[in-house]
């Protein structure tokens, strides 16, 4: 007799899990590449070393001169940076027309000003941030002048140490002091002295005030002194502003009018001729108020330096040279110049954009210190001043500019010539580089054919500006190679391998197929064969992965399986045996048509995953799907109904469910790609004078109130009762305050006497209410299973009574709106909970997209500018990490847990449907395969780091949820 073998059901879904998780480890192994970084030190470059390079590095056939060197301005002795967090560009300029709302328009003149007054020692830019547009990359960005990577977003809540060369680490010789937000100490802890390190906490975002008073209660004293060469000064206020209150907000304009004072005086008592003032952002600010994004809003930020004596050339030759090389820039980094003009409502193309990295170059060259090693910034033109500048020398100005342009190129080409040698990718060859640098060898051959004429020097030498032409297109050359070098970094930077990222989808595949197996299948089979199946897989798996290691040569190109170790094989191996011995179990009988219905909508469903139109408006495409299933809810109830009552119920709930959805579908939050032809209901737009507050108040309390003696009559007065009843209608009182006070303080005027009320509010509303609501649901919540295991209580009263439980604590993480929807979740899943048996597996499905649809009603979208930060401060002070990581996951999932307490009731009243739970896997798995899939094959694609990768990374968080939610499901429901 065989032994055999039965998998609890516990295990099975354990299995399932890791395997999908070890899966998409592969996966992402493969996908998620960061950029190699050295611990190299860059150099000093000479003034014309190594010239003239060429491409086949062969002598001349005769000596050819070098050019003149034309030595520039001395070094500043002291620079002072002040970074306003978020400084958006249409922040800090003049606007002849705006609206009462506009509160951040000409409220911080004084850049402009000076501009007008003084150009020839002042300078303006558009600076465009790099995404993402988070604040420890912007700073990693300005000081190292490197190019930010997508997995590096993730860290700007964990802030590490930078571990490549940066502009700070060449300023080690000069005194420096810092104050402000202390995320330039993690990134940067061994250039900071501690007794001239005045750090402050940069993660409370609802105080406006504190980093930047502690700031300015020291930064004068500092500057009176005679012992600084450099001071760091980074400024919270504006940024926080901004996170509580949005850009159009009274509180904008009093921060900026601060902001504006401060450069004021630091102007007036503390630049002269030996000091530089650099003012910038390092990002901008959406229309939320938010960052992190790539929208324009986002991207734009300011960069202002002023200095006692001449920064740059004002004669109309120069600033024409200056205005080719800023537009030759923009047009091949692609720079949408009227796209920034329609959407800040200003003349962009009055002012050079400019990247942040173009920075490091450029402070280099004003602080005459090395460029540092991993620099791909172009140096400023308008900043190149020789020693005793005369605007009328024309040809030695010129050539000034053309040294420096080459210092420049000569530090990228070493950089490429070294990560080409450490990292030996194919991407960063000669061969692949060959149509970057033949612009630095062109304005090579530039040169050395002008050091071949034999009037050149004493052109130089007499100012004659016979060859300005030539050094012109030389300048323009060298520009070419060091944008173009950035552009190509942009779009080649991580080298994928594509071996590892086949395997994650291999794997993925036969973990879905598993799932999809194990749904119809007897749970008994012999343990004889099982083992033997399983045994045969691995030991074939595991010599075909063994020759990986003998053939490298044969079996892996550059690019395959080179992230893949030991233990990845092995695991990979042991996947495939276990799926294999899935494969061996009978099937139990025939399928539902149901599940065939449900499978390949949910396949039609994932395929759109492979377009970005269709991943922009996934929104929509989400309430189509709801509502075709819906109308096979219909069918499935008329096929059951009898008589005329059956047929009346059988129309009426799906088509309340309609409207339902239809009403719903007009709050959410729109993506930067779907303006402007989006126009969601968001909190903004409601307002009202917190005069009535006590009246919206007394309302609200009445519903709550109705709605808590309904749901007390069918379940908590089964339960515990009133002790129960208290943990729920007590928080959702208070989340509906929270709620009408948000939308009510926008009427509140902010007045100079006036101010510490509301933060008081807020700070009781913010950290006292979301305590007491964490509290009460903790114990509410351990109640009910108390009461459910002790004294055998109905499955079906226990999983309302913990649904309804839950809502206050995912309402409060959420938006004012999205608040209101998970409060009033509980009776729209009522809807679906409605049917006979026959329909349960439809009902379940659409229980699964009505997750999707609350996931974009309450305010979310798929991209990294929507991810709710917020959340990770409601009852918190101060930053926790493990805390606020916990808050802003169930923000951004509370649709999705709402719907898996609905799938809990669902399988409460229908038990013998619990096989279904492997369907709340697969609806997940299956997108999750696709999109594998779909990344594979579009990882070239324009729009991957924008629009697929944002979708897919949240793929699998729903996917590794959804396994949990399953796990925890299964227990409870048995």
């Amino acid at each position: 007799m065989q032994l055999g073998f039965r998998p609890s059901k516990g295990l099975t879904f354990t299995v399932l899990t890791i395997l999908q998780i070890f899966s998409l480890y592969i996966f992402l192994k493969g996908f998620l590449l960061t950029r190699q970084t050295f611990d190299l030190q860059g150099k000093r470059f000479e003034p014309w070393q190594d010239f003239p390079l060429t491409q086949q590095h062969t002598e001349h056939s005769t000596p050819v001169k070098k050019p003149t060197t034309i030595p520039s301005q001395k070094a500043f002795k002291r620079t002072m940076i002040v970074l306003v967090d978020a400084l958006r560009f249409d922040f800090a300029i003049h606007a002849p027309s705006t609206t009462p709302e506009q509160h951040y328009r000409n409220q911080f003149p004084i850049m402009q000003k000076l501009t007008q007054e003084q150009p020839a020692s002042s300078l303006l830019y558009q600076f465009r941030a790099d995404p993402p547009t988070t604040t420890m990359q912007r700073i990693k960005g300005l000081m190292t002048g490197s190019l930010p990577t997508f997995i590096d977003a993730g860290s700007n809540f964990a802030s590490s140490a930078v571990n490549e060369d940066h502009l700070l680490r060449h300023l080690h010789n000069k005194t420096m002091y810092f104050l402000g937000d202390d995320t330039w100490v993690n990134l940067f802890p061994e250039n900071f002295v501690k007794e001239r390190t005045f750090d402050s906490d940069s993660f409370k975002m609802l105080d406006l005030d504190s980093v930047d008073n502690a700031i300015l209660a020291r930064l004068w004293g500092v500057l009176d002194k005679d012992d600084w060469q450099v001071t760091i000064a980074h400024f919270l206020g504006v940024d926080h502003c901004g996170h509580t209150y949005g850009p159009s907000d009274p509180n904008m304009k009093r921060k900026l009018n601060q902001m504006n004072a401060i450069v004021e005086r630091l102007v007036s008592d503390y630049v002269d001729e030996d000091t530089l003032l650099v003012v910038m952002g390092d990002h901008g600010m959406s229309v939320e108020g938010d960052h992190g994004g790539e929208s324009v809003e986002e991207l734009i930020s300011t960069l202002f330096m002023h200095s006692g004596r001449p920064l740059t050339f004002t004669d109309d030759y120069y600033q024409s040279l200056y205005h080719r090389i800023h537009e030759a820039r923009a047009l091949r980094l692609g720079y949408d110049i009227a796209g920034i003009s329609q959407r800040l409502d200003y003349d962009a193309t009055s002012y050079p954009v400019v990247a942040q990295i173009h920075l490091v170059p450029s402070l280099s060259y004003l602080l005459d210190v090395p460029i540092p090693f991993g620099n791909l910034g172009a140096i400023l033109p308008d900043t190149l001043m020789p020693k005793h500048p005369n605007s009328h020398s024309k040809m030695r100005n010129v050539l000034h500019m053309v040294q420096e342009f080459r210092n420049n190129a000569l530090q990228v080409k070493h950089y490429l010539d070294q990560y080409a040698q450490h990292t030996h990718q194919l991407d960063f060859s000669p061969e692949k580089l060959q149509f970057i640098t033949h612009h630095l060898y062109a304005a090579e051959d530039i040169m050395a054919q002008l050091m071949q004429e034999p009037d050149f020097l004493d052109s130089v030498q007499k100012d004659r500006s016979t060859y300005l032409e030539q050094l012109e297109e030389a300048i323009l050359e060298y520009d070419a190679f060091l944008i173009s070098t950035i552009k190509y970094c942009k779009a080649i930077w991580a080298q994928f391998d594509t071996g590892c990222m086949f395997i994650g989808i291999v794997l993925l595949g036969f973990s879905t197929l598993t799932s999809l197996w194990l749904m119809h299948r007897e749970p008994r089979a012999p343990y004889s064969r099982v083992s033997l199946v399983g045994a045969s897989v691995f030991v074939v798996c595991f010599a075909a992965s063994c020759l990986r290691y003998q053939f490298p040569e044969v079996l892996v190109a550059r690019g395959w399986f080179e992230k893949m170790e030991q233990v990845d094989w092995i695991g990979a191996c042991m996947a495939v045996a276990v799926c294999c011995m899935a494969f061996t179990l009978k099937p139990q009988g025939a399928a539902s048509s149901d599940w065939y219905v449900i499978i390949i909508a949910q396949i039609v469903q994932a395929c759109t995953l492979g377009s970005n139109s269709f991943v922009i408006w996934e929104d929509r495409v989400t309430r189509y799907v709801l509502a075709t299933l819906t109308l096979v809810w219909i069918v499935r109830n008329l096929q059951m109904a009898i008589t005329k009552t059956d047929r009346a119920l059988a129309l009426f709930y799906p088509t309340l469910f309609l409207v339902v959805l239809r009403l719903t579908s007009a709050i959410g939050q729109c993506r930067e790609e779907q303006f402007p032809h989006c126009s969601y209901l968001h909190s903004g737009m409601l307002e009202f004078n917190l005069e009535n507050y006590i009246g919206y108040g007394t309302i609200a309390f009445v519903i709550v109130l109705y709605g808590m003696v309904i749901f007390s009559t069918t379940t908590l007065n089964q339960v515990s009762g009133l002790t129960i009843g208290a943990c729920y209608l007590i928080p959702s009182i208070m989340v509906l305050f929270r709620i009408f006070y948000e939308i009510g303080a926008k009427s509140l005027k902010i007045e100079e006497g006036q101010r510490e009320m509301p933060l008081m509010v807020h700070h009781v509303l913010d950290v006292y209410m979301p305590r007491i609501v964490y509290a009460l649901t903790f114990i509410g919540n351990n109640m009910i299973l108390a009461d459910w295991y002790f004294n055998s209580r109905p499955r079906r009263v226990m999983s309302w009574a913990l649904f309804f439980l839950w809502t206050p604590l995912l309402a409060i993480v959420q938006r004012p709106l999205g608040a209101a929807l998970i409060l009033a979740s509980p009776w729209i899943v009522k809807l679906l909970t409605t049917g006979g048996s026959n329909s349960v597996l439809i009902r379940l499905t659409m229980l699964h997209f009505l997750g999707h649809h609350l996931f974009f009603a309450t305010g979310h979208q798929a991209t990294f500018t929507s991810l709710p930060w917020k959340a990770a401060f409601v009852g918190f002070e101060d930053m926790n990490y493990y805390g606020g990581m916990i808050l802003v996951t169930l923000a951004t999932v509370a649709g999705y847990i709402i719907t898996w307490f609905g799938w809990l009731v669902l399988l409460s009243e229908n038990p013998h449907h619990r096989q279904a739970l492997h369907l709340l896997i697969l609806l997940q798995s299956i997108p999750t395969f696709l999109s594998a899939i779909f990344i594979y094959v579009l990882k070239r694609h324009l729009m991957t780091w924008k629009i697929f990768a944002p979708r897919f990374l949240f793929q699998i968080l729903l996917q590794v949820s959804s396994h949990v939610a399953a796990i925890i499901l299964e227990k409870i429901v048995d």
